[in-house]
Protein backbone atom coordinates (compact mmCIF):
# COMPACT_ATOMS: atom_id res chain seq x y z
CA UNK A 1 0.00 0.00 0.00
CA UNK A 2 1.33 3.55 -1.10
CA UNK A 3 2.56 5.70 1.52
CA UNK A 4 -0.07 8.79 0.52
CA UNK A 5 -2.87 5.84 0.46
CA UNK A 6 -1.70 5.17 4.48
CA UNK A 7 -1.48 8.50 5.08
CA UNK A 8 -4.36 9.30 4.51
CA UNK A 9 -6.22 6.08 6.00
CA UNK A 10 -4.24 7.02 9.26
CA UNK A 11 -5.75 10.70 8.52
CA UNK A 12 -8.80 9.73 8.55
CA UNK A 13 -8.63 7.28 11.33
CA UNK A 14 -7.32 9.93 13.44
CA UNK A 15 -10.10 12.40 12.22
CA UNK A 16 -12.47 9.87 13.57
CA UNK A 17 -10.94 9.00 16.87
CA UNK A 18 -11.06 13.09 17.88
CA UNK A 19 -14.32 12.98 16.61
CA UNK A 20 -15.21 10.51 19.24
CA UNK A 21 -13.57 11.77 21.92
CA UNK A 22 -15.36 15.13 21.00
CA UNK A 23 -18.88 13.16 21.05
CA UNK A 24 -17.51 11.02 24.49
CA UNK A 25 -16.45 14.65 26.18
CA UNK A 26 -20.34 15.82 25.10
CA UNK A 27 -22.30 12.68 26.21
CA UNK A 28 -20.12 13.03 29.61
CA UNK A 29 -21.38 16.25 29.98
CA UNK A 30 -25.14 15.62 29.28
CA UNK A 31 -24.89 12.29 31.47
CA UNK A 32 -23.41 14.50 34.18
CA UNK A 33 -26.55 16.89 33.59
CA UNK A 34 -29.65 14.06 33.77
CA UNK A 35 -27.82 13.49 37.07
CA UNK A 36 -27.72 16.45 38.51
CA UNK A 37 -31.26 17.11 37.48
CA UNK A 38 -32.69 13.91 37.89
CA UNK A 39 -31.07 14.85 42.05
CA UNK A 40 -32.87 18.00 41.97
CA UNK A 41 -36.02 16.32 40.69
CA UNK A 42 -35.65 13.31 43.70
CA UNK A 43 -34.75 16.01 46.21
CA UNK A 44 -37.63 18.44 45.73
CA UNK A 45 -40.43 15.39 45.82
CA UNK A 46 -38.76 14.00 49.36
CA UNK A 47 -39.24 17.78 50.72
CA UNK A 48 -42.82 18.11 49.02
CA UNK A 49 -43.67 14.46 50.61
CA UNK A 50 -42.30 15.35 54.31
CA UNK A 51 -44.29 19.14 53.94
CA UNK A 52 -47.41 16.79 53.27
CA UNK A 53 -46.98 14.78 55.97
CA UNK A 54 -46.47 17.16 58.65
CA UNK A 55 -50.30 18.35 59.52
CA UNK A 56 -51.32 14.92 59.84
CA UNK A 57 -48.29 13.51 62.00
CA UNK A 58 -48.97 17.20 64.04
CA UNK A 59 -52.45 16.63 64.47
CA UNK A 60 -51.82 12.88 65.61
CA UNK A 61 -49.30 14.03 68.57
CA UNK A 62 -51.89 17.47 69.41
CA UNK A 63 -54.21 14.32 70.21
CA UNK A 64 -51.47 12.45 72.13
CA UNK A 65 -50.43 15.36 74.16
CA UNK A 66 -54.26 15.90 74.98
CA UNK A 67 -54.63 12.35 76.20
CA UNK A 68 -51.71 12.48 77.92
CA UNK A 69 -52.88 15.72 79.57
CA UNK A 70 -55.92 13.69 80.92
CA UNK A 71 -53.69 11.16 82.37
CA UNK A 72 -51.54 13.36 84.15
CA UNK A 73 -54.90 15.17 85.77
CA UNK A 74 -55.85 11.37 86.63
CA UNK A 75 -53.03 10.65 87.86
CA UNK A 76 -53.03 13.77 90.09
CA UNK A 77 -56.39 12.83 91.47
CA UNK A 78 -55.24 9.22 92.36
CA UNK A 79 -51.99 11.05 94.22
CA UNK A 80 -54.56 13.10 96.24
CA UNK A 81 -56.96 10.02 96.82
CA UNK A 82 -54.18 8.05 98.10
CA UNK A 83 -52.46 10.56 100.35
CA UNK A 84 -56.04 11.67 101.80
CA UNK A 85 -56.05 7.84 103.12
CA UNK A 86 -52.84 7.85 104.03
CA UNK A 87 -53.83 10.73 106.17
CA UNK A 88 -56.60 8.88 107.43
CA UNK A 89 -55.21 5.69 108.36
CA UNK A 90 -52.40 7.80 109.77
CA UNK A 91 -55.31 9.35 112.38
CA UNK A 92 -56.54 6.14 112.85
CA UNK A 93 -56.16 4.76 116.00
CA UNK A 94 -57.16 1.28 114.81
CA UNK A 95 -55.33 1.24 111.63
CA UNK A 96 -52.31 -1.18 112.04
CA UNK A 97 -48.72 -1.03 110.37
CA UNK A 98 -49.88 -3.63 107.59
CA UNK A 99 -52.94 -0.98 106.80
CA UNK A 100 -50.33 2.00 107.12
CA UNK A 101 -47.82 0.54 104.69
CA UNK A 102 -49.79 -0.62 102.10
CA UNK A 103 -51.07 3.22 102.26
CA UNK A 104 -48.01 4.22 101.49
CA UNK A 105 -47.12 2.02 98.70
CA UNK A 106 -50.00 3.32 97.23
CA UNK A 107 -49.26 6.94 97.44
CA UNK A 108 -46.13 5.69 96.21
CA UNK A 109 -47.59 4.03 93.10
CA UNK A 110 -49.75 7.27 92.51
CA UNK A 111 -46.44 9.72 92.67
CA UNK A 112 -44.50 7.76 90.33
CA UNK A 113 -47.87 7.66 87.98
CA UNK A 114 -47.97 12.00 87.68
CA UNK A 115 -44.06 11.95 87.35
CA UNK A 116 -44.29 8.88 84.55
CA UNK A 117 -47.47 10.96 82.97
CA UNK A 118 -45.67 14.14 83.35
CA UNK A 119 -42.77 12.81 81.15
CA UNK A 120 -44.80 11.44 78.71
CA UNK A 121 -46.58 14.89 78.15
CA UNK A 122 -43.10 16.67 78.18
CA UNK A 123 -41.78 13.95 75.04
CA UNK A 124 -44.91 14.89 72.97
CA UNK A 125 -44.80 18.96 73.51
CA UNK A 126 -40.60 17.94 72.35
CA UNK A 127 -41.85 15.94 69.21
CA UNK A 128 -44.27 19.05 68.44
CA UNK A 129 -41.29 21.66 68.94
CA UNK A 130 -39.51 19.41 66.53
CA UNK A 131 -42.33 18.60 64.04
CA UNK A 132 -42.16 22.81 63.28
CA UNK A 133 -38.68 23.17 63.35
CA UNK A 134 -38.50 20.19 60.67
CA UNK A 135 -41.16 22.33 58.94
CA UNK A 136 -38.97 25.31 59.23
CA UNK A 137 -35.94 23.33 57.46
CA UNK A 138 -37.80 22.07 55.03
CA UNK A 139 -39.23 25.17 53.97
CA UNK A 140 -35.16 26.50 53.98
CA UNK A 141 -34.54 23.24 52.07
CA UNK A 142 -37.66 23.95 49.00
CA UNK A 143 -35.70 27.39 48.96
CA UNK A 144 -32.66 25.99 48.49
CA UNK A 145 -33.46 23.78 45.86
CA UNK A 146 -35.17 26.98 43.61
CA UNK A 147 -31.58 28.19 43.47
CA UNK A 148 -30.27 24.83 42.66
CA UNK A 149 -32.25 24.01 39.79
CA UNK A 150 -32.18 27.28 38.66
CA UNK A 151 -28.55 27.01 38.04
CA UNK A 152 -28.76 23.49 36.85
CA UNK A 153 -31.55 25.20 34.32
CA UNK A 154 -28.90 27.49 32.79
CA UNK A 155 -26.40 24.75 32.39
CA UNK A 156 -28.63 22.80 30.52
CA UNK A 157 -29.60 25.52 28.36
CA UNK A 158 -26.13 25.10 26.88
CA UNK A 159 -26.48 21.94 25.67
CA UNK A 160 -26.89 21.71 21.78
CA UNK A 161 -29.31 19.94 20.34
CA UNK A 162 -31.75 19.90 23.24
CA UNK A 163 -35.54 20.70 22.59
CA UNK A 164 -37.30 24.15 23.52
CA UNK A 165 -39.14 22.03 26.35
CA UNK A 166 -35.92 21.37 28.02
CA UNK A 167 -34.54 24.89 28.30
CA UNK A 168 -37.55 26.41 30.35
CA UNK A 169 -36.95 27.97 34.04
CA UNK A 170 -38.15 25.55 36.62
CA UNK A 171 -40.25 28.29 38.87
CA UNK A 172 -40.02 28.54 42.40
CA UNK A 173 -42.60 26.01 43.98
CA UNK A 174 -41.65 22.40 44.79
CA UNK A 175 -44.26 20.90 42.61
CA UNK A 176 -42.87 23.36 39.17
CA UNK A 177 -39.13 21.77 40.10
CA UNK A 178 -40.47 18.42 40.27
CA UNK A 179 -42.34 19.04 36.54
CA UNK A 180 -39.53 20.75 35.40
CA UNK A 181 -37.25 17.96 36.24
CA UNK A 182 -39.25 14.75 34.39
CA UNK A 183 -39.36 18.10 31.53
CA UNK A 184 -35.80 18.69 31.36
CA UNK A 185 -35.00 14.74 31.66
CA UNK A 186 -36.69 13.50 29.17
CA UNK A 187 -35.06 16.65 26.62
CA UNK A 188 -32.02 15.34 27.99
CA UNK A 189 -32.64 11.59 27.17
CA UNK A 190 -33.07 12.63 23.89
CA UNK A 191 -30.18 14.48 23.04
CA UNK A 192 -28.02 11.59 25.19
CA UNK A 193 -29.43 8.94 22.84
CA UNK A 194 -28.50 10.65 19.76
CA UNK A 195 -24.77 11.25 21.22
CA UNK A 196 -24.85 7.34 21.87
CA UNK A 197 -25.94 7.39 18.19
CA UNK A 198 -23.45 9.20 16.80
CA UNK A 199 -20.68 7.46 18.52
CA UNK A 200 -22.02 4.17 17.64
CA UNK A 201 -22.05 5.17 13.93
CA UNK A 202 -18.44 6.61 14.62
CA UNK A 203 -17.30 3.51 15.33
CA UNK A 204 -19.12 1.53 12.57
CA UNK A 205 -17.11 3.94 10.01
CA UNK A 206 -13.64 2.94 11.92
CA UNK A 207 -14.13 -1.01 11.88
CA UNK A 208 -15.39 0.04 8.35
CA UNK A 209 -11.98 1.44 6.95
CA UNK A 210 -10.05 -0.50 8.85
CA UNK A 211 -11.41 -3.54 7.61
CA UNK A 212 -11.65 -2.18 3.80
CA UNK A 213 -7.79 -1.15 4.49
CA UNK A 214 -6.56 -4.68 6.01
CA UNK A 215 -8.74 -7.03 4.22
CA UNK A 216 -10.22 -8.41 7.57
CA UNK A 217 -12.89 -7.85 10.18
CA UNK A 218 -10.96 -6.11 13.11
CA UNK A 219 -14.46 -5.92 15.10
CA UNK A 220 -13.12 -2.90 17.36
CA UNK A 221 -15.67 -1.30 19.90
CA UNK A 222 -13.25 1.91 20.39
CA UNK A 223 -12.20 3.65 17.69
CA UNK A 224 -8.63 4.35 19.52
CA UNK A 225 -8.57 0.68 19.73
CA UNK A 226 -9.44 0.56 15.57
CA UNK A 227 -6.86 3.53 15.37
CA UNK A 228 -4.00 1.64 16.84
CA UNK A 229 -4.61 -1.65 15.14
CA UNK A 230 -4.59 0.04 11.43
CA UNK A 231 -1.74 2.32 12.34
CA UNK A 232 0.57 -1.32 13.78
CA UNK A 233 -0.83 -3.26 10.32
CA UNK A 234 0.10 -0.10 8.30
CA UNK A 235 3.18 0.24 9.27
CA UNK A 236 4.44 -2.66 9.31
CA UNK A 237 4.72 -3.08 13.37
Amino acid sequence: MGDNRSRDLLSHALELEQRDIDVAARLDVVVGLVQRVDGVRARAGRVLAALAAIPGDAEQVEQAEHDAQTRVAEARRELADAEGRLEGVGRSRRAGEDAKAGAERTVRRAAIGVTDAAATVARIQKRLTELAGDGVALLAEGEGLAVEAGEVAEAVAEVPRLSDSGRTAPGSSLEEIEEWGARVHAALFVVRGGLENERERIVFEANTLATAALGEQVGGSSVTLVRRRLEQSLSGA
